[in-house]
């Protein structure tokens, strides 16, 4: 996938700085060990000295270089296991000062030989992710800010005699337990209901606890994100990024207000795509819509509907708590 210019300079930025902090932190314990424990600070010291010994080795060009090359590796050696030994016997891990990597794998380069390494590319889906959501409404959204005390505890005939409270107190659980356990691959949330019963709230609670695991997310209005990627598609956008390859690529995809969207041909081939996409491999999305079931069906192709409806499917009920919440206020 190609992303932008842009895109790919911040990824190397955030991996430049990881390295920084990383040795940021090195310097700091060989700081530390040095001034608490003087016989490591001269096996340090030591090791330092044999840098400048094998360069004089190199540029004397002596007839028996190699075999004093191999004398001073053989010294090397044992200078490092002098002071493993040292710092373990002190309490410390025995690889307190070796070189400290966020990803061994490329050892903080971002390449692996001529490639970038998964953590490059996965920091790119964040940024990609982020520049897509950054209108997310995350603020004071949280778990913690999911009140169950707007929906009544009333049995209703249409919930099979079960109350609001208690079909939005399974939809809560499910939600919290989906986010902390979050992994990939993993299914998707299908999520049912009128307006103001808390869909937004729960999806976008999973989203925070998501990006705070360091998955990448991307959060949108279904409307929204269609327009964006019309907009690319026509050459209307303000950069080079694909937004449809980021949708599917996401680690988790949040579509918010499926059947807002302006109903055509174009946006319903789109939505297949990322929805298809997305489900057949395993990626999770989660959709919210104020369509019920029948909607769905009439306005939707069976592959969409279908795609939709065998995913976790969440119903919420009961009476806008947006309007609870003002009358209260």
């Amino acid at each position: 996938m190609n992303y932008p210019k842009s895109y790919i300079s911040e990824a190397q930025q955030i991996i430049d700085e990881r390295k920084n902090k990383n040795s940021a932190i090195l310097d700091r314990r060989y700081e530390e060990i040095k001034s608490k424990l003087p016989l490591a600070k001269k096996y340090i010291e030591a090791l330092a000295e044999t840098i400048g010994r094998l360069a004089q080795l190199i540029i004397s060009q002596d007839g028996d270089i190699k075999e004093k090359i191999k004398l001073l590796e053989q010294e090397n050696l044992a200078t490092q296991k002098a002071l493993s030994e040292e710092l373990v016997k002190n309490g410390y891990p025995e690889d307190y000062l070796d070189t400290i990597y966020t990803c061994k794998k490329c050892e903080d380069t971002g390449r692996v030989e001529s490639t970038r390494c998964e953590c490059f590319n996965s920091v790119i889906k964040q940024i990609a992710g982020r520049k897509l959501s950054e209108q997310m409404p995350i603020g004071l959204i949280s778990f913690d800010t999911f009140d169950m005390k707007y929906y009544s505890d009333t049995p209703r005939t249409e919930l099979k005699g079960k109350s609001a409270k208690f079909i939005m107190q399974q939809n809560f659980d499910y939600c919290k337990n989906y986010a902390d356990d979050f992994h990939l691959p993993c299914d998707g949330i299908f999520m049912i209901g009128g307006t103001g019963l808390g869909k937004t709230h729960l999806s976008l609670s999973i989203a925070k606890v998501v990006i705070e695991k360091g998955f990448s997310v991307v959060y949108g209005s279904v409307p929204d994100l269609l327009r964006k990627i019309k907009e690319e598609s026509f050459g209307q956008g303000d950069d080079d990024g694909e937004v449809l390859q980021t949708l599917k690529e996401c680690d988790l995809l949040v579509l918010d207000d499926l059947g807002a969207e302006h109903e055509s041909k174009y946006n319903i081939s789109n939505l297949y795509e990322i929805i298809n996409s997305r489900i057949n491999n395993r990626k999770p999305i989660i959709v919210s819509t104020n369509f019920s079931v029948a909607e769905i069906r009439e306005r939707y192709s069976d592959r969409i509907a279908s795609r939709l409806l065998s995913m976790k499917c969440m119903v919420f009920s009961g009476d806008d708590i947006r309007m609870a919440i003002k009358q209260i206020k």
